[in-house]
């Protein structure tokens, strides 16, 4: 686990540059700076049909989280995973594991019966996800969020 204390917060408007610097140490694509890629970044921030969280160690963002929602009529609520990203030089410390759950609890008070996401990109985060419960359903991973036990 890691050693310090990890505060679970809704990203701002002023996170953009910490966020684009975790996707970039982590070789992910990262919005561009620019007046585009900023204001889809302050309308993803905005959104209330997503969850866009950070995990905050002594004040440096160290991981982020973001999960959108959509309404469905005879299925109820539907949770998705769109990314889950902790920074190089604090991985396999639990950050990651804490911010599965934090987004696993906020689907849950949404009425989500379930989170997934599609297939991770890498044989790491296949293990990560099926480590911290999810399993494979088809081409993507789900994770059950009507299991007490989770």
């Amino acid at each position: 686990m890691f050693t310090g204390v990890i505060h679970y917060r809704r990203a701002q408007r002023t996170d953009f540059d910490a966020i684009r610097a975790i996707l970039t140490a982590s070789g992910l694509s990262a919005p561009e700076p620019d007046r585009a890629g900023l204001r889809r970044f302050r309308r993803i921030v905005a959104d209330l049909g997503g969850d866009l969280y950070l995990a905050d160690a002594t004040a440096r963002v160290v991981g982020v989280v973001h999960v959108s929602y959509a309404r469905h009529l005879i299925s109820g609520p539907r949770a998705r995973l769109e990314l889950l990203v902790v920074a190089p030089d604090v991985r396999r410390r639990g950050i990651g594991r804490g911010l599965a759950t934090w987004a696993a609890m906020r689907a849950r008070r949404r009425g989500c019966t379930a989170l997934r996401c599609g297939d991770a990109e890498t044989d790491d985060g296949r293990a990560f996800l099926s480590n911290v419960g999810w399993r494979r359903a088809g081409e993507e991973f789900m994770f059950d969020l009507t299991d007490p036990t989770q």
